[in-house]
């Protein structure tokens, strides 16, 4: 459900948001209602900024850890919070930001999290033509039980 609201905006805010819906490739509406509700999201959740990468906007710890790689890492260990913390070098208090944010919005993450999980290296390499596969050789030793 949604609702309809009309409001004044200054010119150059208005030319702004009409330039970014072109660009977008989306109408004037859409592109508002979504800065509106990162907009509510921010103001709603500590820590929290919205940020663009590859064309795409991402729900970020400030400054720009995006929240899918907090929460696909502590998914890891088993969403303990410490350990994510320590495995980011961050505060616990802003990694259980990144957990607040998730248990109010899971579908958002859990979507960037399975979309990343489904890059084959052919679709990163047309993304990151530098990328290169590695092969790891691990050698287990065994003790004696002798």
């Amino acid at each position: 459900m949604s609702q309809t609201v009309t409001m004044r905006l200054p010119d150059d805010t208005a030319e702004w948001l009409k330039e970014s819906a072109r660009r977008a490739g989306r109408s004037v509406s859409e592109v508002g209602a979504t800065l509106f509700e990162e907009a509510r999201r921010v103001s709603a959740f500590a820590e929290i900024e919205f940020r663009m990468f590859s064309g795409e906007r991402h729900a970020c710890l400030t400054g720009g850890l995006r929240l899918w790689k907090i929460l696909l890492t502590a998914q890891g260990y088993a969403m303990d919070v410490e350990k994510t913390a320590a495995h980011f070098d961050l505060p616990t208090w802003r990694v259980q930001a990144a957990f607040h944010y998730y248990e109010a919005f899971p579908q958002e993450i859990d979507d960037a999290i399975a979309e990343t999980r489904s890059q084959t290296f052919d679709s990163l390499k047309r993304k990151l033509p530098k990328l290169e596969r590695q092969t790891v050789e691990i050698t287990v030793e065994r003790e004696s039980l002798a």
